[in-house]
């Protein structure tokens, strides 16, 4: 009896730790990282803009992860967090959009069910899933919101747009991924990821870069008006491009031309009143990547 109670104890002190990796690992994830310290930065800043957001995240990742573990899904990429990300980005992305209550923490835990069952299902078709779930998640609640009884935030209190400086819009960008607010949040987040994968890290905010420049010489085209109202959209969507082809280890042409498609396709979007979210990021990868096949990213650990 007492070493049945004595394994039990230390199979809880060992799965308590191991489910709070996986939650931050799935964070961490957003930004196609598997270490959980950096998802820990990424949940801190996540609060730090908005404790909101943070709580929205982590329901996410937990009900996604909660699925994942009930139906048995490989225990690597579950304890990875493939399979919770979306559900995390979603939470994030929720409660920027809307007021938070019951209702929208219920809608939040279906997304992550969702979302974990669509993630198995793309893995198993051997498609990578990127933030394509979140996107659909977010069309979905546009059109379903009113119905749920979720209340939308202002516009004013909703807006996380970019300044077009240009330190503050590239660290801007990179917190942007993931509705983390202000540049030196951003700043923070960017130092995390340079600090363990700094080749990534440049390439990221090469991505950014390159969509600031084009907003930058928006007045000089006056044929294609409304760049600068896509400035934030294009900065998110190049940089995680850049980030998802380096992460993918693409060669440097084909990074600069999914990030430069990105942009492209947000002009597009934005030009049609669609929101779009990072849907431009994962068609450009997907048009650089392969559409089936191999489409593991190479992480580290801790």
């Amino acid at each position: 009896m007492f070493f049945e109670s004595h394994s039990r104890a230390s199979a809880w002190r060992v799965g308590v730790p191991l489910a709070v990796q996986s939650q931050l690992s799935a964070i961490a994830q957003i930004y196609l990282q598997s270490s959980p310290i950096f998802g820990g930065v990424v949940l801190l800043c996540l609060y730090l803009t908005g404790p909101a957001l943070a709580l929205g995240c982590l329901l996410g990742a937990c009900s996604a992860s909660a699925t994942a573990w009930m139906l048995a899904f490989p225990d690597e990429d579950r304890q990875q967090g493939r399979y919770s990300f979306n559900a995390a980005l979603s939470g994030a992305g929720l409660c920027m959009g809307y007021q938070f209550s019951s209702a929208l923490g219920a809608w939040i835990a279906v997304i992550g069910v969702l979302t974990a069952l669509l993630s198995r299902a793309a893995q198993c078709a051997g498609i990578p899933v990127l933030t394509s779930l979140f996107v659909g998640a977010m069309w979905l609640t546009i059109a379903a919101g009113p119905s749920l009884g979720l209340q939308a935030v202002t516009q004013a209190a909703a807006s996380g747009g970019c300044a077009l400086a240009p330190m503050s819009y590239l660290f801007c960008a990179v917190g942007q991924v993931s509705f983390i607010g202000p540049a030196a949040l951003g700043m923070l987040l960017w130092a995390a990821l340079a600090r363990r994968r700094w080749q990534v890290a440049m390439w990221t905010l090469a991505g950014a870069a390159l969509a600031w420049c084009v907003a930058s010489i928006a007045d000089m085209l006056p044929l294609w008006p409304g760049i600068k109202a896509q400035a934030t959209g294009m900065g998110i969507n190049s940089a995680l491009t850049m980030l998802a082809l380096s992460a993918f280890q693409r060669s440097r042409s084909q990074r600069v031309f999914g990030a430069t498609l990105s942009i492209l396709l947000c002009l597009g979007f934005g030009a049609a009143g669609q929101p779009y979210f990072t849907l431009p990021f994962v068609l450009a990868t997907w048009l650089v990547l392969p559409a089936r096949g191999r489409w593991r990213w190479k992480t580290r650990g801790l």
